[in-house]
C-alpha cells in the first residue's frame, strides 16, 4: 500500500483473513488474547452478579439513590447533603441499578450495570471499529482500576464506559475519514449522552467532544449529509443538557449541589469541592497544581509496588500516602500504550501518526487541568480509549509489519496477564449479599434492639445507616443525620460509636 494510501477499517480485512492460515503466529496471539478476554470478562461477570461492593460510596448513596428511584419504598431518609446530591446529580446510572434490583428481586443485580456497560463498549469497539475484541479486552483490564470497578456497585466505569465510546467516535473518524458514518456517529454521540446523564465531573469531556461533532460538521456545512448529521449533534447536545438545564431552572446551579469552579458567587451551592479536593490530595503533594498532580497519578511517581495493609491498587485509592485518591492505571501499561499507539499510527501512514500524536496529547492535557483529575477512577475513560486506539491500529499493519503486530500482542499479553496475577483477589468470586455487607459493617447488631415499624434517627452512621432499615430494608424507618440537633422532636435517636461521646439527648 502506498505510504500516503489510508485504507478503511473495514477494507481488506475479508481478503486479508482469507489469506491468514491458522498457524501464523499473530492469529494464534489473537486466538489467546480472545480467549483470555472472554474468560476474565466471565468471572467478573459472575464476581458483579454475587458481591455487593462493600466500600464507603456503595451504601453512602448508590445503594439509596437507586432504591428511591425505583420506587422500592424503603423506609429510609437520606441526610441533606445526600439529599441535594439525589436532587442534582445525573440519575441514569442508579435508576438502572434499581431497575435491575426490582425486576430480579435481588440487591446483587445492581452491581452488575459495570460489566454490562463494559461488554457494550467492547461489542461498539468490535463492531463499529473493527478493533480485535481480544486487544480492547486485554488493553482495558490491564488497567487495574477498570478491572476493579467492573465488578462493583460504583458507576465510574458505567459512565466513563460510554463516554470512551464518544471519544472512540472520534478518533475513529479522524484516523479513517469515516465522517459520513452516521451508525458510527450515532454511536458517539449516544456515548457521550449517556456519560452526561452519568456522572457530571465528565461533562467537561462530554462538552468537548460534542463541541468537536459540531465544528466538525459546522465546517463542512455545504454538504447536505453534513447538516443532516449536524442536526443529529444539536439532538445530543439539547439531550446532554438536559440534566443541568433542569437544575439551573429549579436550583439555579446547572451542577447543583456542587459549587460551580467559575463565577461561584453567582451560584448557590451546599457542597464545596475545593475543600474537598485539597482533603483528597496526596498530603506530600499538596502544593502542587492540578496538572503537576495528574501526571504524578498517571505515572504513579514515588508510588509503592506493596503495602502491607492493603492491595497495591484499591477501588478508590484510600489508605495512602504519596498514592492516596491517585494511581490506579499501572505507569507500565500508561507509556507503553501511549508509545505503542503512535508507533502503529506511524508505520501505517506518518500524517495520521502526526494527527493522532496531536489527538492524544491535547486528550490528555485536557484532563490533567480538570477537577481531581488526578483522582483517575473519575476518568477511567482514558486508558478505554487508548485501548481502543491501539485496537483500530494494529489491523491495519498487521500484513506489512507482521513481526511489529507480534511482539506488540506478546507485550499486551505479558502485561495483561502480569496485572492479573498482580490483582487476583479481584477475581476472586465470593458471595456478599445484603446480610454479608452488614455484617462487614458491625450493623446487624442494632437490629435485635429496634421495634418494628418504629421511627429512628440515626445519627452519623455514615455510609451505613441505610442498613438500620433491618434485615429486609423494611422492618425499620431511618432518618439519617449527622447531628443530634437535625433530629426531629419526640422521635428516638440512635447514635454511632464516633457520635456518642458528642450527641447530646438519650440515645440507644
Amino acid at each position: 500500500m502506498a505510504a500516503n494510501e489510508v485504507r478503511h477499517p473495514t477494507s481488506g480485512t475479508s481478503s486479508q483473513a482469507a489469506h491468514t492460515h491458522a498457524s501464523d503466529p499473530v492469529s494464534i496471539a489473537l486466538q489467546v488474547g480472545a480467549v483470555a478476554g472472554c474468560a476474565t470478562l466471565g468471572t467478573l461477570a459472575v464476581r458483579a452478579m454475587l458481591r455487593i461492593e462493600v466500600r464507603w460510596d456503595t451504601f453512602w448513596y448508590h445503594i439509596p439513590f437507586a432504591a428511591k428511584r425505583a420506587g422500592l419504598g424503603v423506609p429510609y431518609e437520606m441526610p441533606p447533603l445526600i439529599q441535594d446530591r439525589y436532587n442534582g446529580f445525573p440519575p441514569l446510572p442508579e435508576l438502572l441499578q434499581g431497575l435491575l434490583w426490582r425486576i430480579t428481586g435481588s440487591l446483587n443485580a445492581a452491581g452488575t450495570i459495570n460489566i454490562l456497560a463494559l461488554a457494550l463498549f467492547l461489542y461498539y469497539c468490535h463492531r463499529k471499529l473493527k478493533a480485535p475484541f481480544s486487544v480492547v479486552a486485554m488493553l482495558s483490564l490491564t488497567a487495574p482500576l477498570v478491572l476493579i470497578h467492573a465488578a462493583s456497585s460504583y458507576v465510574d466505569l458505567f459512565a466513563n464506559a460510554f463516554a470512551a465510546m464518544g471519544v472512540t467516535c472520534l478518533f475513529a473518524m479522524m484516523l479513517f475519514d469515516r465522517w459520513a458514518d452516521r451508525s458510527l456517529l450515532c454511536w458517539g454521540l449516544a456515548g457521550l449522552t449517556v456519560a452526561a446523564w452519568s456522572k457530571n465531573v465528565l461533562l467537561p469531556v462530554v462538552a468537548a467532544g460534542l463541541l468537536c461533532f459540531a465544528a466538525i460538521y459546522a465546517l463542512r456545512f455545504g454538504e447536505p449529509r453534513s447538516r443532516r448529521l449536524l442536526l443529529l449533534v444539536f439532538g445530543a447536545i439539547l439531550c446532554s443538557s438536559a440534566p443541568y438545564l433542569k437544575n439551573l431552572i429549579v436550583y439555579r446551579n446547572p451542577i447543583w449541589p456542587v459549587r460551580m469552579p467559575v463565577w461561584s458567587d453567582r451560584f448557590p451551592y451546599t457542597y464545596d469541592s475545593v475543600p474537598a479536593h485539597t482533603a483528597e490530595t496526596p498530603p506530600p503533594l499538596a502544593k502542587l497544581s492540578q496538572p503537576a498532580l495528574f501526571l504524578h497519578s498517571v505515572l504513579e511517581i514515588g508510588h509503592p509496588t506493596e503495602y502491607a495493609n492493603r492491595e497495591r491498587w484499591t477501588i478508590d485509592q484510600g489508605n495512602a500516602w504519596i498514592a492516596f485518591r491517585s494511581g490506579g492505571f499501572w505507569n507500565v501499561a500508561v507509556v507503553s500504550g501511549v508509545l505503542a499507539a503512535v508507533l502503529l499510527a506511524f508505520l501505517w501512514h506518518p500524517r495520521k501518526g502526526w494527527m493522532l500524536a496531536g489527538a492524544l496529547a491535547a486528550m490528555w492535557l485536557f484532563v490533567s487541568v480538570l477537577p481531581e483529575s488526578h483522582e483517575l477512577r473519575y476518568y477511567l475513560f482514558l486508558p478505554l480509549t487508548m485501548a481502543a486506539a491501539i485496537g483500530m491500529l494494529l489491523p491495519q499493519i498487521r500484513r506489512q509489519h507482521s513481526l511489529v503486530t507480534l511482539a506488540l500482542l506478546a507485550l499486551f499479553l505479558g502485561e495483561f496477564l502480569w496485572m492479573v496475577k498482580v490483582n487476583r483477589v479481584y477475581y476472586q468470586v465470593e458471595r456478599i449479599d445484603y446480610r454479608a455487607a452488614a455484617e462487614a459493617w458491625d450493623m446487624t447488631r442494632w437490629w435485635p434492639a429496634l421495634k418494628a415499624g418504629q421511627t429512628y434517627c440515626a445519627v452519623a452512621f455514615d455510609p451505613s445507616a441505610f442498613f438500620l432499615t433491618g434485615p429486609t430494608m423494611k422492618e425499620f424507618h431511618i432518618l439519617d443525620k449527622r447531628e443530634r440537633a437535625q433530629c426531629p422532636p419526640n422521635v428516638k435517636v440512635i447514635c454511632s460509636g464516633t457520635s456518642r461521646s458528642l450527641a447530646s439527648g438519650a440515645c440507644l
